[in-house]
Parts: structure tokens; C-alpha cells; sequence
């Protein structure tokens, strides 16, 4: 489910956001109005992993600070991003109407600079809680029941979010049947500029020893299947592992994007990723919280021929 608010100037974030879930979003010229606003640049964050109170830490990370952190970097770009894509796990362990009560006061500060937010879902999320605090974002005609789903129009890619939750606080993901048939469908109908897939869990190549759990999407073969059969979509974006990584899979770009809360090996970074999407290409760049990580500023070029 992905959910978008859009900007207010000094309201709530759960009482006041505007619902736009389960459709198409569109972001065209209309931006042009303003000059400080790039419509092909986005803001990527994921794992943020806020808890009922600013005060608990977690691996020796306040997930609080690090959020207000990254919230500030993000409103301080000299130009403003067209939005910004929180890539699920938002909630810290169990999706608890607290722990989302803590993400709107984080996150205040994007829409008050005017700052549209995605939100999609992870495996820490729990739809239920996060709809009971932003009713006005839930779908009354989903496009896929058990999964909720949009497209984000940009002037040169198209950005399609997913949903791969499946239980709440099972570390499993799962596309499903249902949704790749939507997915499916709305690449054929968007097969006029490159497409940009994204959803919270890491493709699992192999199926875990008998007894153990899927650690990522349990449907990996299938999905990517339908990823390469549509040769417009150049990039899959996920998160989960809290591992800022790129690799190739024939044609296909896996990006994966690092944690803004704790990361899960000594050394690894841990930040948002500002991506811009060009005509012919597009950028990625890393942004870790500590300025000084040897990775800060890596980048990602993906080609779309």
C-alpha cells in the first residue's frame, strides 16, 4: 500500500493528508511553475524504523534523531525534490499506532516546505494501525484488494510501488499473484518511458534450508520473470537488508537502499539516496549521516539503453 500525502503548510500529518492511494500520480510540467522544484528528482528513504517514543534507540541508533536528520537534509536541498519516497518499515518493530503518531512529527517538516510523501509498506508496518491514523489516505476502490498499489508519473520515468507485505513482523515478503497481474498490466499501458519498480523486501534468489522462513520475496522468480519481460523497466529499488548495494541482473539494475536507522554489519552506511532521473539516464547518490563515511556521495548511474 503505498500512501501519499500532500504538502500542508502547519497541519498534522495523520489528520489533515490528502488521499491519493491506489492510483496515478502524475508529475508533469506543472512544476515548471516553480522553478525551485525539480520534477525528475526524488528523495529515497527506507528502514526508518520510528518507535512510540523519540526516546528509544536501538544497535546503538536513536531511529528518532536519525529520521529529524535526514528530514532536514532532504528540506535543505537548494532545489526541492518533486517528492519523497519512504520504501516501508517506517514503524520500528510491530506497527503500532504510536510508532506512526512518531513518524507524522518526523516527517511534519517535509510538508511544510512543501514536500509531496510516499509511503510504501514493509514488514514492520501494520496497514491496519497505519490506516486507523490516516483513514483519509485508504482506498475506497483498490486497484488490487489484497495489495495496494500506484503509479507515479515523472516527465522521464514512471515509477510503479509496490506493496510486499505479508504479515506483520514476519521477516517474509511476497508480491502475489494478484498484484504482478496488475503490475503487468500497468507496464503494457506505460511502456512509453523507462520504468522504475520498487517495493520494500530484497529479492531471495534461493529458497531457504527446509524450516527457515523466506528472508526476502518468496516469489523473487516470478517477479523478476515479469520485471525482464518488459524490457521499459531498467531498475528495481528495494530495501529490508539495511544494505546500500547496486548489481545487474542481465539487463535489469537491483538497487538497494541503505537504512536511515540502524545498519546490520559494522561499517555499512547508513543515509537516504537523492535520485535524479534524466532523459537518457539516471543518477543515485548516496547520503549517509555521517559526512565522513568513506561511501558518502557514491553514485548509481543507470542507463536506459
Amino acid at each position: 500500500m503505498p500512501l501519499h500525502a500532500a504538502p500542508l503548510s502547519r497541519r498534522s500529518f495523520l489528520a489533515h493528508s490528502a488521499a491519493l492511494a491506489g492510483g496515478l500520480l502524475t508529475l508533469r510540467s506543472g512544476f515548471a511553475a516553480e522553478p525551485a522544484v525539480n520534477p525528475s528528482r526524488f528523495a529515497l528513504l527506507s528502514d526508518t524504523h520510528i518507535p512510540s517514543s523519540p526516546d528509544v534507540s536501538a544497535r546503538g541508533v536513536n531511529m528518532t534523531a536519525n529520521m529529524r536528520q535526514v528530514v532536514q537534509e532532504v528540506v535543505a536541498l537548494p532545489t526541492k525534490p518533486a517528492g519523497v519516497i519512504v520504501n516501508g518499515d517506517c514503524a520500528y518493530l510491530k506497527g503500532l499506532p504510536q510508532d506512526y503518531a512518531n513518524f507524522a512529527e518526523c516527517v511534519t517538516p517535509l510538508r511544510e516546505a512543501g514536500l509531496p510523501l510516499h509511503v510504501t509498506m514493509g514488514n514492520h508496518d501494520d496497514r491496519d494501525s497505519l490506516y486507523a491514523a490516516m483513514i483519509a489516505q485508504k482506498p475506497e476502490n483498490p486497484v488490487v484488494q489484497t495489495k495496494f498499489v500506484t503509479v507515479i508519473e515523472s516527465p522521464h520515468a514512471n515509477w510503479f510501488l509496490l506493496d510486499s507485505l505479508t504479515e506483520v513482523n514476519v521477516v517474509t515478503g511476497e508480491i502475489g499473484e494478484e498484484q504482478r497481474s496488475w503490475l503487468a498490466k500497468a507496464l503494457t499501458q506505460h511502456a512509453d518511458k523507462p520504468a522504475i519498480v520498487m517495493a520494500h523486501h530484497t529479492p531471495q534468489f534461493e529458497a531457504p534450508p527446509e524450516g527457515k522462513p523466506w528472508g526476502g520475496l518468496k516469489d523473487t522468480a516470478e517477479f523478476l520473470e515479469l520485471l525482464n519481460d518488459h524490457p521499459q523497466v531498467k531498475l528495481f529499488v528495494f530495501g529490508h537488508s539495511h544494505d546500500w548495494s547496486h548489481r545487474k541482473q542481465g539487463n535489469l539494475h537491483l538497487l538497494n537502499l541503505p537504512p536511515v536507522a540502524y545498519v546490520f554489519g559494522e561499517g555499512k552506511p547508513n543515509g537516504w539516496v537523492l535520485a535524479d532521473i534524466q532523459a537518457d539516464q539516471a543518477h543515485f547518490d548516496l547520503k549517509t549521516l555521517d559526512p565522513r563515511h568513506s561511501q558518502n556521495g557514491e553514485r548509481v548511474t543507470v542507463i536506459w539503453s
